[in-house]
């Protein structure tokens, strides 16, 4: 069974649980379009500097499918040797069929991810779905935490299969939650799944305070400002409930402007290079960058929230 990461010794050590904010980090490209290890390290170290609690990578955002085997391994490898050993890797692995999603488990392990996000491979039938991730679980000794995304894989994860999956198969205790209206099925969790099963807030963070009242641990989703998702979860942690929404209400403009379909990815990759995070926002074809009007309406949102107080003015590579 692999679950050893190459090295380290710390197969079956202790990990702690997952929670708190964990950014769906971009895979930086160079301007040619080749894997930018010089970029995962400064934006390593960014995120770690805006005291995220891990980093999770080759998610929708990490453009994984763009990706060969190869590269997939030398990008895991990369943010593995760039996080702190304090800060936990999340990996996003699952595939069209069950063979190739166990190796690419086996595979992110073995290079250092702490847990696994796996989504579900294109087929919408529960006992085929359960032996799908009851192959998965059994090939690797981390936490999985399921991808429940029907935008991206056109997969409907029922609340029934989600419970049983959590109750049935050993590890199976988060689940990004990507079904919008996200806060009804958390209750529907709840009810089959009992508090176990730990829901992490995503959706570009759209109903991210509505999420942490209703129980979600942390947040698990791409945003070129990470640190405002930190300053949420902790003012809400510490009962400072109308700080948290007076916070969240002021960073909707952002959050709205930055997941618009399509341009997501393009626009966190922008503003990360205005911010000196990686050194170039080369997004892999098929896949296009915003056109100058819709930047200028970017930097519109970003000085109304500098003049709100919400953001704040930085040097490059602060």
């Amino acid at each position: 069974m692999s679950g050893v990461r190459a090295g380290d010794g710390r197969a079956g050590a202790h990990r702690p649980p997952l929670a708190g904010v964990y950014p769906i980090v971009p895979t930086p490209f160079d301007p040619s379009g080749e894997v930018d290890e010089a970029s995962i390290a400064t934006l390593t170290a960014f995120m770690v500097r805006r005291q995220v609690d891990g980093l999770a990578v080759l998610g929708v955002m990490g453009e994984a499918q763009k990706l060969t085997d190869e590269e997939r391994d030398r990008v895991i490898a990369a943010f593995r040797r760039a996080l702190p050993a304090d800060r936990m890797l999340v990996v996003g692995t699952g595939g069209a069929a069950t063979d190739p999603a166990v190796a690419a488990a086996r595979r992110a392990v073995d290079l250092g991810a702490d847990a696994l996000l796996v989504g579900p491979p294109p087929i919408q039938n529960d006992d085929v779905l359960f032996g799908y991730y009851e192959r998965v679980v059994r090939s690797v000794e981390v936490p999985i935490i399921i991808h429940d995304y029907p935008p991206a894989t056109g997969v409907l994860l029922s609340a029934a299969l989600v419970a049983r999956l959590h109750r049935d198969l050993p590890r199976v205790d988060y689940i990004k939650l990507e079904e919008a209206p996200t806060g009804p099925k958390m209750e529907r969790l709840r009810a089959l799944a009992g508090e176990r099963l730990k829901v992490f807030g995503a959706l570009g963070g759209l109903y991210a305070l509505e999420e942490l009242e209703r129980g979600a641990v942390g947040l698990m989703t791409g945003f070129g400002y990470p640190e405002l998702l930190v300053r949420l979860v902790r003012l809400y942690r510490e009962g400072r409930i109308g700080e948290a929404a007076d916070l969240f209400y002021a960073m909707l403009p952002l959050i709205r402007f930055e997941f618009q379909p399509g341009l997501g990815v393009g626009l966190r990759k922008v503003i990360l290079v205005r911010r000196g995070a990686i050194h170039a926002a080369t997004v892999r074809h098929p896949g296009v960058l915003p056109d100058a009007v819709t930047l200028r309406q970017l930097e519109r949102i970003e000085e109304y929230l500098r003049r709100r107080g919400v953001l704040e003015a930085e040097e490059p590579g602060a």
